[in-house]
């Protein structure tokens, strides 16, 4: 085995969920081929390019002064955390979840570095904050995207659906803030901007705001792409090696393994007879999501039936729980663990024992009212 291969099997052995997932994949193989086309490249190549553009950021010093602002102005973990859990919302909201988690994590963790606590537990419902935000619009999350078009839901009937669902969940968040986050001031006063290497600065800001538009299907992603990859090559290649291509190659497989799954006829036959009523699609929906993530399951489920309200509550609700349940927790996830590789255990219990709490009031809530 060349040198390469074992830095590749050392670095393999260190991602439990891509093996995880590349297991579950080639299992399901076996009783359906998946087809390349499952792959949604637009979610990949958007992906790749907000790593290179929070790379260049990071190299830039903006994470780092904005960091330094933000402790200036909010003085406390509590209204730290209130700040920055509602600016990841918002943001889910317009941008999608993945991508708010992808400008807001490594921004919580320059502010750990500066303040010298640990953010776990802010990360932890920064990311529980872009799903529950991210369900109340039709663009926020890939599922909800997929249903509306799917569907042809009427916007009126999406928002009166999801705004309910939405306004509980993020009341439960904001209540969790002051009992999380506590502690005495930050010792730090409020300091300017202060970046450097201005003009590779600028052209990542321009990488980001049309990579944003391709988010929001206002630019092609392949445009948005292809800038980030003349951007960075001229201007700063060594960021290509920051780039988490592990991460990159667990949601091709996460493609690959629902395409497969959903070919098989025992599994249809299986969810075309589950699904009678509004509380099993709601629970049905839930719970696969804990096993394939939210979108895989959405889409596996909308071919069996037609309440779709239901089913967009279930996979909402569903993208809390286990870290696989939603593909953006993944992405905090891993964030999370490069900067804190010793505490990948820690992260995820406190992410475990958060997310079920939130599951399993939001479940008992939908489904008290669906049956009623």
């Amino acid at each position: 085995m060349t040198l390469t291969l074992r830095k590749i099997a050392l670095k393999l052995r260190g991602e439990p969920f891509f093996l995880i997932t590349l297991a579950a994949t080639l299992a399901v193989s076996v009783f359906a081929r998946p087809h390349a086309s499952a792959i949604n490249w637009s979610v990949i190549s958007i992906l790749f390019a907000q790593m290179l553009v929070c790379a260049a950021f990071e190299e830039c010093a903006l994470l780092s002064s904005l960091a330094s602002w933000i402790v200036g102005v909010f003085r406390t973990p509590k209204t730290l955390g209130f700040a920055m859990v509602l600016l990841t919302g918002v943001l889910a909201m317009f941008v999608t979840n993945d991508i708010a988690l992808l400008t807001v994590v490594p921004v919580t963790i320059s502010i750990s570095k500066l303040t010298g606590r640990g953010p776990r537990i802010l990360v932890v419902l920064e990311t529980i904050s872009a799903n529950l935000f991210s369900a109340m619009t039709p663009f926020g999350n890939p599922q909800n995207l997929y249903l509306y078009s799917y569907f042809n839901i009427p916007a009126p009937e999406f928002f009166n659906t999801m705004l309910p669902f939405g306004a509980l969940g993020i009341a439960l968040l904001l209540l969790s803030v002051p009992l999380l986050c506590r502690g005495g001031c930050y010792n730090a006063e409020r300091a300017p901007f202060v970046t450097k290497n201005r003009r590779l600065l600028i052209a990542a800001a321009a990488v980001f705001v049309v990579n944003i538009l391709s988010v929001l299907r206002v630019v092609d992603y392949r445009i948005a792409l292809a800038l980030a990859a003349v951007v960075f090559l001229a201007l700063a290649p060594r960021l290509f090696k920051s780039v988490d291509y592990v991460l990159l190659l667990t949601f091709i497989l996460f493609f690959l393994f629902t395409d497969a799954l959903t070919s098989i006829p025992s599994v249809r036959a299986f969810f075309g007879g589950l699904l009678g009523s509004k509380a099993s699609v709601l629970l049905a929906s839930a719970a696969l999501s804990q096993i394939i993530s939210n979108v895989p399951a959405a889409v596996v489920l909308s071919g069996f039936t037609g309440q779709y309200g239901a089913l967009l509550l279930g996979v909402s609700a569903g993208g809390l729980g286990t870290l696989i349940a939603s593909l953006a927790s993944l992405i905090s996830y891993k964030l999370y663990v490069r900067a804190f590789p010793d505490e990948a255990r820690a992260y995820l219990k406190a992410f475990h024992a958060l997310n079920a709490a939130f599951l399993a009031i939001l479940l008992a809530a939908l489904t008290v009212v669906l049956v009623l």
